[in-house]
């Protein structure tokens, strides 16, 4: 039962992961196509310059903060993992001894 409960841990964190490097990917692709296409705006060159800068700096903070969400609900995934197969063998005994 141990061995089943890692190995759902473990696909549940490969399944997490590969969605956030997904996401990781979208806001890198997108927020470098904003930051080179600012300037279809027709606005003044300064605006134009600033959303630029907005957009390159929003995508470095965005991938930033899917790598930290990736890590904490990982270490949750896994510390879950580890509660369970350390609360399975004494439920499996409590229900034996009823």
């Amino acid at each position: 039962m141990r061995r089943l409960t890692w190995i759902v841990t473990l696909a549940a964190v490969a399944v997490w992961s590969g969605l956030c490097w997904i996401a990781h990917g979208l806001i890198g692709i997108g927020g470098n196509l904003v930051a080179g296409n600012a300037d279809i705006l027709p606005a003044d060159p300064l605006l134009i310059e600033w959303a630029s800068w907005l957009a390159n700096a929003g995508t470095g903070v965005g991938e930033w903060l899917i790598v930290a969400l990736w890590a904490v609900v990982s270490a949750a995934l896994l510390a879950l993992g580890f509660v369970v197969s350390r609360l399975l063998p004494q439920l499996k005994l409590r229900l034996q001894n009823q």
